[in-house]
């Protein structure tokens, strides 16, 4: 078991955080699933040893990118036509924000409005 800790500890420092997707990102789910597979005072079966060994081969695999360089790509843009960065943007939290942002109702913005000029308001009174 020390040594399928030790192998996943050595995948996880390949494997990089992406901070432009807080709460979202998949190293750090795999970083705190590690953490309660691994916890201390727990003990591992046979079934449960063979499949963490199951999950680090195939996260091995992602890791390595295996299968795009198995499977090399002839076009660098995907099935909406965005590149690699878009892409990034459009997964980022930075872009979720704003696309709630612009979806809100009629309503909500006309709410919000109101409510920035009544603190508006307030901080010229205070002056």
């Amino acid at each position: 078991m020390a040594g399928t800790y030790k192998n996943f500890i050595k995948l996880l420092e390949s494997w990089p955080l992406d901070k432009s997707k807080s709460g979202r990102d998949l190293g750090h789910y795999i970083r705190e699933q590690i953490k309660l597979g691994f916890a201390p005072g727990k003990i591992q079966t046979k079934a449960e040893k063979e499949q963490c060994d199951r999950y680090y081969v195939s996260l091995q695999r992602i890791s390595s990118n295996h299968y795009a360089n198995l499977y090399p790509r002839k076009l660098n843009s995907s099935a909406t036509s965005l590149n690699s960065g878009q892409c990034h943007f459009a997964l980022s939290s930075e872009f979720s924000q704003q696309l709630e942002l612009h979806n809100r109702s009629l309503f909500q913005k006309v709410k919000d409005k109101f409510a920035n000029n009544g603190d508006t308001d307030k901080k010229v009174a205070d002056k």
